[in-house]
């Protein structure tokens, strides 16, 4: 009888991400609806350093967490933190003097109103995301993880159960698009969009066919599911170099030009993946498209279609939940509570370097979401 109460009973759970330079902090029902979401974020601090700087991102954290969590609750409707269930944090992968800043407040939480604790894997938080939007999204269901960080493609059999199908062998997607904005000189109004969100902005008006740029690994014909954007970056720093000086014409262009091969890239890659994974599960309805990458138009578009040619439907998380967040984290914990996980917040240590495929499957699969 009890626990039927307590399934039947909406709990809430609290998400903290401060991987990297976003202060997040959400509150989730075990019904799907979010009862809180705020984000602070370090443009400042960016614009100033043209990128992230760990210690002082940490120190950020430290300032802005206390501040973002009240703002959390009180935005909740919850009298206090008591009225938790269990707060989540983001214990890796991440930059470790900002993981270690949302570890040890969350630690601190939990033991002082007696909450349970859950330590999230970041990828897994932009994995799952999803299915609090998309009630039938099931398992298994294939991911396409591309941020800043992280560039990979996954088979989700179950919550704690991957396959990592192919990752990148050097940078990220999003660290490209970041790169290639700097080379490029990238500006905005508001100086507030980051290095994807600029090259989207100009490669509207340019030609993606003006510069020659090869699709990476198109030659070698890998069987593998793997990425590669090094040398698709050396290629754009040669031609800038070829062709300064730059107008913003030149810009449009290179921007155009980068943002096609890029995603080009990103598509031989998941068909791939797809051709893979519905001959092994053809079961598989969904492919997710995940990180803040994700949040690109182009590529949106262009997934679409990859997903229709394998009967699959394409599922994009909205722009907010695309990149760092706390609504991700804090789901991702209310996953892995309903099937019975709760960690030990004095042993739980951060993990910089923590990939999918070293997570341990829940033995609990049934899915006990309420509403």
């Amino acid at each position: 009888m009890n626990t039927i109460r307590s399934i039947r009973r909406a709990m809430y759970v609290l998400g903290i991400e401060t991987s990297c330079d976003d202060t997040a902090v959400a509150i989730v029902s075990s019904t799907g609806k979010v009862l809180a979401e705020v984000v602070s974020s370090q443009w400042a601090l960016l614009e100033q350093w043209k990128g992230i700087v760990p210690a002082l991102a940490a120190r950020s954290h430290q300032q802005n967490l206390p501040l973002v969590l009240q703002t959390a609750l009180e935005q909740s409707g919850l009298k206090s933190f008591k009225e938790l269930d269990a707060v989540a944090v983001t214990s890796g992968p991440g930059l470790a003097p900002c993981l270690n800043v949302g570890l040890s407040t969350a630690i601190d939480l939990a033991q002082t109103h007696q909450l349970d604790f859950l330590a999230i894997n970041h990828l897994e938080a932009h994995a799952l995301v999803p299915r609090l939007l998309h009630k039938d999204i099931q398992f298994p269901f294939l991911v396409l993880l591309v941020s800043g960080g992280h560039c990979s493609l996954v088979l989700a059999k179950d919550v704690g159960n991957y396959d990592v199908l192919g990752s990148t062998v050097d940078d990220s997607v999003g660290e490209a698009f970041d790169k290639v904005a700097r080379m490029l000189e990238l500006t905005s109004e508001n100086n507030k969009l980051h290095g994807g969100a600029l090259v989207e902005a100009y490669a509207l008006n340019g030609n993606p066919r003006a510069f020659p740029l090869t699709e990476p690994m198109k030659k070698k014909k890998r069987k593998d599911c793997d990425f590669s954007f090094a040398g698709l970056k050396t290629n754009m720093m040669r031609l800038i170099a070829e062709n300064e000086p730059l107008d913003d014409v030149k810009r449009q262009d290179f921007a155009a030009s980068f943002q096609r091969t890029a995603i080009a890239h990103l598509v031989t890659r998941t068909k791939l993946a797809c051709e893979l994974s519905t001959t092994s599960f053809p079961e598989i309805k969904h492919l997710i498209v995940c990180g803040g990458v994700a949040a690109n138009s182009k590529l949106r578009d262009q997934m679409t279609e990859v997903a229709k040619s394998f009967q699959l439907e394409a599922v994009f998380p909205p722009p907010r939940y695309c990149t760092d967040n706390g609504v991700m984290v804090a789901w991702a914990g209310m996953e892995r509570y309903l099937r019975g996980v709760r960690d030990d917040p004095s042993t739980t240590k951060y993990t910089p370097r923590w990939p999918l495929n070293t997570l341990s499957t829940i033995n609990a699969t049934e899915d006990k979401r309420i509403g």
